[in-house]
């Protein structure tokens, strides 16, 4: 194994071998690794190092145990690993979490003007749609992050930008159970401000759009530490 730091965990250089050795050899998706026996053998680990290593790929989402056959390489996916790193780091912590939404109001701001000129008739049907949908199961008492992440995803989806929905992804996946208790006596205002934002779309009227944007972020969830609190 190359020296890639004295300090660093020797499955954490097993990992980075690994990784090389799937790019050098360009391994696609269902192609295998070598076996557990040449692989201790080429980085010079012991098995249970190798074992370390290969379970913190699975759980990136790069390679899967295949019973029978080996260990195979898995489609490369961003969402899996944008997903994984928040999961870990998130674990239900308050102010990591409150760092996310700061960091998705910054990301939706930031690409709301390229949104607006690129959304299609068919994005903008499918966020009133979820603006419906939103509004019948908040009336009925109900929940509606699922429609609410529609919602967000449709407005981003005509960029094309696979890191920026790779990112929005994880970061619904992380919020949608979080201090929901909290978060529920402060969701009618928003339920309004999902129908402005459609509105404003429906009417191509750009600077109506960004006041709904700028209003639906203004919540104390995305500008405060400890509050859900509509504004």
């Amino acid at each position: 194994m190359t020296d890639m730091g004295k300090n660093e965990k020797l499955y954490i250089q097993a990992f980075r071998e690994i990784r090389s050795y799937i790019m050098e050899n360009r391994l696609g998706p269902g192609d295998l690794l070598p076996t557990e026996q040449n692989l201790c053998a080429q980085l010079g680990v012991s098995r249970n190092v190798l074992r370390e290593a290969i379970k913190s790929m699975e759980l990136m989402g790069m390679v899967r145990a295949c019973p029978g056959r080996g260990t195979e390489v898995q489609e490369f996916s961003l969402d899996f690993i944008f997903q994984n790193v928040l999961f870990f780091h998130m674990d239900g912590q308050e102010k990591p979490v409150r760092e996310m939404f700061a960091i998705r109001r910054a990301l939706e701001l930031s690409f709301m003007r390229e949104a607006f000129l690129s959304i299609t008739k068919e994005d903008i049907a499918e966020m009133r749609a979820c603006a419906t949908e939103i509004r019948f199961q908040w009336e009925k008492g109900e929940m509606f992050a699922e429609a609410d992440r529609r919602f967000h995803m449709a407005l981003f989806r005509s960029l094309n930008n696979m890191i920026l929905n790779s990112m929005l992804e994880a970061i619904w996946a992380a919020d949608a159970g979080f201090q929901l208790e909290a978060k529920m006596p402060h969701l009618a205002s928003t339920v309004t401000k999902h129908e402005k934002i459609v509105d404003a779309l429906e009417r191509y009227d750009y600077m109506a759009f960004v006041r709904a944007m700028l209003s639906h972020y203004s919540s104390g969830k995305y500008t405060k530490t400890d509050s859900y609190e509509e504004f």
